[in-house]
C-alpha cells in the first residue's frame, strides 16, 4: 500500500521550512542587535517558542493531523519531561523552585532548541494521528 501524499505536499513543506529557517534567522539577528534593550528572559522565551514551533512544523512532515486521539504514554513519557526541562529556566525566574546548578551546565543555548523541537513534535504526535 502506497500512502504517498504526492510530491507537491513535500515541496510545499520544504518551501515552508526554508522560510521558517530564513525568517527565524533574521528574527534572532534582530534580537541580538537589540540585546541591550531586551531582558535575558525574553531571549529564552524566544528560543523556547522557536524550538516548539519548529517541532510542530516537523510533525507536519508525516501529514496533516486529522483526528484527535491521545497517546498517553507518548504525552506523559516524552512530552511532559522534555517540556518541563525546556521551561525550567523561565519557571525558576518567576517561581521559587529548587535551583539545580548542574542544569545550566547540561542545557545550553543549543540544547534549548532540541528540547523545544522534541516537545513540539511529541505534542503533535501525542494528540493527533495523521492520514
Amino acid at each position: 500500500m502506497n500512502k504517498s501524499k504526492g510530491i507537491l505536499y513535500y515541496i510545499v513543506w520544504m518551501i515552508g521550512v526554508c522560510l521558517l529557517v530564513y525568517y527565524s534567522g533574521r528574527f534572532f539577528t534582530m534580537m541580538e542587535s537589540q540585546r541591550a534593550f531586551l531582558q535575558t528572559g525574553n531571549l529564552l522565551i524566544a528560543n523556547i517558542i522557536y524550538g516548539l514551533v519548529f517541532g510542530v512544523y516537523l510533525s507536519l512532515l508525516n501529514g496533516w493531523p486529522t483526528r484527535r486521539k491521545m497517546n498517553k504514554p507518548l504525552f506523559f513519557g516524552v512530552f511532559l519531561p522534555c517540556f518541563l526541562i525546556l521551561i525550567y529556566p523561565i519557571a525558576s525566574s518567576y517561581i521559587k523552585i529548587i535551583a539545580i546548578a548542574e542544569y545550566f551546565h547540561l542545557v545550553q543555548k543549543r540544547e534549548f532548541f532540541f528540547f523545544g523541537l522534541m516537545s513540539g513534535l511529541t505534542l503533535m504526535k501525542s494528540f493527533f494521528t495523521t492520514r
